[in-house]
Formats: structure tokens, C-alpha cells, sequence
């Protein structure tokens, strides 16, 4: 069963419509799931890494100011934390994209679709991504940060091509109505982006805020 799961990804690395067109076949398959958890680990992984370059640059800066900059330190973040955070929210964006697929193209599209075969068309996104996130991991561990940015930069864009092929190449789907679609989907998850980016920033805020008044 792993090797099925390998072969699928691999297939649709290679070839991403004929890929996907094959694995859809299967109403049951569970490796759309396993490309959204392979995203959520890759971003929680570069996540992770940056926060800790972050924290190390200024933990070692705040050192030259004694016990002040000690006192300073310990109110920075963790990196841990951040790292299940972005897990959890990459599962819950991929999980909420794939649900917006299957009413989607159901309803515009009217394609015979499941929610498992949502999940791998949504995987697509996921896995053009999580080689981005992989590749721009790696480049952060080496203190390669341009490398890094746009190499994630670049995956994000991989993985738009593959979702934006995958649902106009869904099996007997109507793609004029899939056109119109892609695009109701891209304003939903723009808002879900806007309201989730400002409800981060307030508490970051926040949470900046309360750490200088306990310094304080």
C-alpha cells in the first residue's frame, strides 16, 4: 500500500494531469491526504528553522545587555510552538481548500466527485508547495535565505499550476463553469487568508505588548 502511495505521488510529480486523472480513479484513495500531511510537516519544518535562526540572531544580540537583554530573552518565542502551529494551520487551510473543491466542483463543474478525490486535487496544491517548503528548509538550515525565499516562492507557484490544472482536467468536468470556479475560490481564500493574517498580527501585537510590561 506505501509503495501504491509513492508511485501515485511520484506519477503525478512526473506527469500532473495524466497523474491525477489516474489517481481520482480511485474514489477510496487516502494519498491526497498524505500530500496535505506532507505540506503541513515540510512548512512546519521551515518554520521551524526560521523562527530559530531568528530567536538565535536575537537572543545573541540581546547578550550585551546583561541581565536586561536576559530578561528580554526569555520573553522571546519558541520555536517548537510555531512548529505545531503551522501544522495545524496547514492542515486546516488544506482541509477547508478541499471542501471548497468538492462543493465547487460539484455544483459549477458538475463533476462526479467524492470528498477523498477533493482531497487529491487539493494534494496537488500541497505537493507542488511542499517541495518549496523542503527545498527552502534546506537553504534556511544553510543560511541561504534568498536561495530559500525563492525557492518557497517558487513552489507556491508550482503548486497553484498543479491545483489550477488538476480541477480543469478533472474527469467529465465542465470547464467553463470550473473557470468561474478556480476564481470564487481564489476571492474565498483570499478572504480566509486577510481575516487569518489579521487575527495573527493583533495577537502578535498582543502578545508583544504583555511581554514588555512584564519586563516592564
Amino acid at each position: 500500500v506505501h509503495e501504491n502511495y509513492v508511485h501515485a505521488i511520484l506519477n503525478m510529480i512526473k506527469r500532473p494531469v495524466n497523474g491525477m486523472r489516474e489517481s481520482v480513479a480511485d474514489a477510496n484513495s487516502k494519498v491526497g491526504l498524505i500530500m496535505m500531511a506532507l505540506e503541513a510537516l515540510t512548512s512546519g519544518l521551515f518554520v521551524f528553522f526560521m523562527i530559530d535562526k531568528m530567536v538565535s540572531a536575537a537572543t545573541g544580540g540581546l547578550s550585551n545587555f546583561g541581565s536586561y537583554g536576559s530578561a528580554i530573552s526569555s520573553q522571546l518565542p519558541s520555536a517548537g510552538g510555531y512548529f505545531v502551529k503551522e501544522i495545524l494551520f496547514s492542515l486546516a487551510v488544506s482541509l477547508i481548500l478541499s471542501a471548497l473543491v468538492l462543493g465547487l466542483l460539484k455544483g459549477m463543474g458538475g463533476a462526479d466527485i467524492n470528498w477523498f478525490q477533493s482531497c487529491q486535487i487539493a494534494g496537488l496544491k500541497s505537493l507542488g508547495c511542499s517541495m518549496g517548503w523542503l527545498l527552502g528548509t534546506i537553504g534556511m538550515v544553510m543560511e541561504l535565505y534568498v536561495f530559500a525565499i525563492i525557492i518557497l516562492l517558487l513552489g507556491v507557484v508550482l503548486g497553484n499550476i498543479y491545483f489550477v490544472a488538476g480541477m480543469l482536467n478533472y474527469p467529465k468536468v465542465k470547464k467553463d463553469g470550473t473557470v468561474y470556479a478556480i476564481f470564487l475560490l481564489t476571492i474565498i481564500m483570499a478572504v480566509i487568508t486577510y481575516l487569518f493574517l489579521t487575527q495573527l498580527v493583533s495577537s502578535a501585537a498582543t502578545s508583544g505588548l504583555d511581554s514588555l510590561q512584564s519586563i516592564l
